[in-house]
């Protein structure tokens, strides 16, 4: 291993891709159609809002509700679109259905609300009229256009299946101008006029709608492509931090799950290239521990757009911060039960040349393995340092980087001095005081364990966020 970026790219290679779930797929992203479905439901309660708040209005005002339900017409179009849209809300609180299968009952609804908005607006409006009469500028446009249009952005379908929604959707306004004419309610009208005022202005608003659905839904497939890690699939976002983001994956052949955490190579402070070289060295280094307390490191990689991640088991359980944070102190047995554990991986890793430099109570879980509760896996090495620099370039370890907690920190850390396995040993001290006392502060006075006097900035006492780098001989700051 020549510890440059070159590689890390020949590794990740048969690892980072960019298909889709199944070859040829042409889903859009998960959590997109999630996002969907909740647009879909927004869109149906404010149809129905908007739907029995103006009608009644208008009715009420004008004196005409107990005539509105003369003719079973004249309501049967508001009724059914407050019907549709209470219907659609129901279906989706149900939860029972995929997402893809409300996407495509939402197709329905956006043709029910079309016919509804077209037989609502025109019944009954070109009783009196005369065909010389007609003019697109005095009928104008329905709300079906912009509903078309509104509908497409919202909620991206396949394109094949939106174009027949809005195909469908178009045709709802010539429809309920012709059903009218039979009856005498509306007046016979030349072809070409009928094509110039109800046809063509929602065919042409039928296609920019498609377009628009067209290209919603490719960015939906880009995205789902983005979330494609491999043999993995983000799912699920379960944080996020300052050094990146961690998401709960599937494997699409194992039943496996896993935790992947990516990171930007900016992230841990070096040149790209750099980066990537220092963060393959330190996976490489991490992916020997073997102690049954240190979260298992399954493979590492980076992506087409320079996203460097892990791929780590995944945990049920809590970490102490949000355990402490819940519940108060715990018990001095129960304390010592875990720090015995949190040593152990510790301990392997310092034998190993490997100080985890972030210890603190939000990176030891506390999980439940099998039948087994209170076990300790030490999270997040993902700041770890080797103490053995690289015979290929010594610039590998990034001496002048500030990793870590504020909270948590050593003076020599914090004073840019040499640090040891004793850094992570002082750091689980600052922790086993947290989970005794309920208290990051050990201090008098309010001061926080990484509260230290800067001798050569002027002596004043330097606390709270700390600068990520400390050059030679230079005050602390940004």
């Amino acid at each position: 291993m020549t510890g440059s970026s070159e590689s890390l790219a020949t590794h990740s290679a048969p690892i980072i891709r960019r298909p889709g779930s199944t070859p040829g797929t042409e889903q859009v992203a998960d959590h997109l159609q999630r996002q969907a479905v909740r647009r879909l439901e927004a869109v149906a309660l404010l149809m129905l809002t908007i739907q029995a708040v103006v009608w009644l209005a208008v009715n009420l005002i004008q004196g005409s509700l107990r005539a509105e339900f003369a003719d079973p017409l004249e309501w049967g179009f508001p009724i059914g679109i407050m019907l549709a849209s209470l219907g659609l809300v129901a279906v989706i609180r149900w939860g029972r259905l995929a997402p893809a299968t409300i996407v495509r009952i939402g197709l329905i609804y956006e043709v029910v609300i079309s016919l509804g908005i077209a037989g609502g607006t025109y019944y009954g409006a070109f009783a009196s009229a005369e065909p010389q009469t007609f003019e697109f500028d005095r009928v104008g446009l329905t709300f079906v256009a912009p509903w078309m249009l509104m509908f497409s952005v919202l909620v991206p379908a396949p394109p094949r299946e939106a174009v027949i929604a809005l195909l469908a959707s178009a045709s709802a306004v010539p429809l309920a101008y012709l059903i009218q004419v039979p009856r005498g309610l509306a007046p016979a009208l030349a072809p070409a006029t009928f094509w110039l005022i109800f046809v063509l202005p929602y065919l042409v608003a039928a296609v920019m709608a498609y377009i628009a659905a067209r290209i919603v839904h490719r960015l939906g497939i880009e995205v789902r492509h983005a979330y494609e890690m491999g043999s993995y699939r983000l799912e699920t976002l379960l944080g996020r931090g300052g050094m990146g983001e961690v998401w709960r994956a599937s494997h699409r052949t194992l039943a496996r799950p896993a935790a992947i955490k990516l990171f930007r190579p900016e992230s841990l402070g070096d040149e790209p290239g750099m980066a990537a070289a220092r963060f393959e060295r330190e996976a490489q280094a991490i992916a020997t521990l073997e102690s049954p307390n240190t979260v298992v490191l399954y493979d590492y990689g980076s992506a087409q757009d320079g996203m460097l991640f892990y791929v780590m088991e995944l945990l049920d359980g809590v970490d102490l911060e949000e355990l402490v944070t819940r519940h108060g102190p715990l018990p001095p047995e129960r304390v010592v039960h875990i720090l015995r554990q949190a040593c152990a991986s510790l301990a392997e890793a310092h034998a190993r040349g490997i100080v985890h430099r972030d210890i603190k109570p939000a990176n030891i879980y506390l999980c439940r393995r099998a039948l087994e509760h209170d076990v300790v896996k030490v999270l997040d090495f993902g700041l770890a340092k080797h103490l053995t620099p690289s015979a290929a370039d010594p610039r590998l370890t990034h001496p002048d980087l500030i990793a870590g907690t504020p909270a948590y920190l050593p003076p020599e850390m914090i004073l840019g001095g040499p640090v040891d396995g004793r850094a992570d040993i002082y750091a689980l001290g600052c922790v086993a005081f947290w989970l005794l006392t309920g208290s990051a502060h050990l201090a008098t006075g309010g001061g926080a364990p990484g509260d230290v006097v800067d001798t050569r900035g002027g002596g004043g006492v330097v606390g709270g966020e700390w600068p990520r780098v400390i050059a030679s001989g230079s005050a602390i700051g940004e």
